[in-house]
């Protein structure tokens, strides 16, 4: 930037990189630089207003998108920001009628993402058949896309309940033996879960605990290790074995890659705090996350089965193999009934400390539910934890307007408001229901 002042890419390629890491306020920064060298780029400046939306900025948010409409009417990702800002600023008849009038008059290939959209404004507007029917047309421009990658799903999928199921107890504690072989760094939890199962807000809430950082999905374990050794196997064996066989050397080389990656990715030491991995699927793949890291404990956030489902079947999030069964609802039902069973599989052999924590307990009695995760994580009380502030880096996941409101017990049994079209594909969910407490 400083040896070409009039060139707008490298301010927006550190804009890009500030975003990923949650620094949303340098995001922004560069981003108004990039402008400034090149006023008239409607893309940078759609940008910008998505991220002033991430930082709670609605009305900068909202002036940059319509600007951006202006200059460019075909836009639709500026429409899609500016109906997502409109909407979270509870104008919801301003943002269905924006949403609705680029469908009819500017249609496009990323009419998808408006569909989401209005189903969202439709959902907050108790219209919930033509918030299901906005959803089933974003689904079906999808689905060429998707499909390929439901299908690398259900491989993944049939991988990881093999990989889980040839764990038994005596593997698991050796494996935990290794502790005293190695080197600690900080103390560790994994906070597991399903997406859109209260991971983020359990996290939130954690973090603002001064003895706690959390990682808020880096994607490390996942890149670096599960996807390569696990899921990448030429077979489930394959994968197993050579889990089984890590050495010392082997496992704190690999050790050492997550820790300093993970604080890289953070921009901070974690110092003797409780470091707190965040991933909604690291239920799925437990078993190689405690061969890497066998002094953790666990944390399982638990929400009625069928209000995760509508919710994530409802989410907006990036299009790969884990979000890809979101595409219909038998594969939004499927993906949690995976995460249940081999939830309940972890329980049974796991030789490290696990906590539940309930949804519906957490947004009711807050500190009725975190007082006893507080002591099993061995961390003294802070009422902090109970209405956390915003931090210097944002969240990253796609629910993050949601964990910004205060806590409240809307979202409770929403699952009721679209029972007709979620009961045809309840079946694999049907035992669970009952075992884990919601039938």
């Amino acid at each position: 930037m400083r040896r070409e002042p009039a060139n707008p890419t490298p301010a927006v390629l550190a804009a890009k990189r500030m975003f990923t890491l949650g620094r949303f306020a340098d995001s922004a920064r560069f981003l108004s630089a990039a402008l400034e060298r090149q006023p008239a780029d409607t893309i940078v400046r759609r940008m910008l207003a998505e991220v002033r939306d991430r930082e709670g900025n609605l009305a900068e948010a909202e002036a940059l998108a319509r600007e951006t409409l202006a200059n460019d009417p075909c836009d639709t990702l500026a429409a899609r920001s500016l109906g997502h800002t409109l909407r979270r600023a509870g104008r919801l008849e301003e943002a269905q009628e924006i949403l609705s009038r680029q469908l009819r008059e500017r249609p496009s290939q990323d009419d998808w993402r408006l569909n989401y959209e209005l189903a969202a404004c439709l959902d907050r507007r108790c219209d919930y058949a033509g918030a299901m029917a906005a959803l089933v047309r974003a689904k079906t421009q999808l689905r060429p896309v998707a499909e390929p990658l439901l299908a690398q799903w259900r491989a993944r999928s049939k991988r990881r309940e093999e990989f889980a199921a040839a764990l038994e107890r005596s593997t698991l504690e050796r494996w935990q033996k290794m502790v005293g072989k190695l080197r600690l760094v900080t103390p560790l939890a994994v906070l597991a879960g399903h997406p859109r199962s209260g991971t983020t807000l359990l996290e939130q809430m954690l973090a603002a605990h001064p003895s706690v950082v959390t990682t808020d999905e880096t994607g490390v374990l996942r890149q670096q290790f599960i996807e390569p050794i696990v899921l990448g196997a030429e077979s489930t064996d394959a994968a197993l074995r050579e889990a089984n066989e890590f050495d010392v050397p082997q496992l704190e080389a690999g050790r050492s890659v997550y820790f300093r990656a993970t604080a890289a990715h953070l921009g901070e030491p974690f110092g003797s705090r409780l470091l707190i991995e965040k991933d909604p699927l690291a239920t799925q793949d437990l078993g190689f996350i405690l061969r890497l890291l066998p002094e953790s404990r666990v944390i399982f956030p638990l929400r009625d089965p069928r209000d995760v489902c509508v919710s994530f079947f409802f989410t907006l999030v990036p299009l790969n193999a884990d979000s890809a069964p979101a595409l219909d609802l038998t594969g939004t039902c499927a993906s949690m009934a995976l995460s249940l069973r081999l939830w309940r599989h972890w329980r049974e052999v796991m030789p490290q400390r696990w906590m539940e924590v309930r949804y519906e307990r957490l947004v009711r009695e807050p500190e009725q539910e975190l007082r006893p995760l507080a002591e099993a994580l061995e961390l003294r009380w802070d009422q902090a934890v109970i209405a956390p502030a915003q931090k210097e880096r944002g969240v990253r996941s796609p629910t993050y307007a949601d964990v910004a409101q205060p806590l409240h017990t809307r979202s409770i049994g929403r699952w009721r408001h679209y029972a007709e079209w979620l009961a045809p594909h309840l079946g694999p969910l049907k035992e669970l229901l009952k075992e884990f407490g919601y039938e």
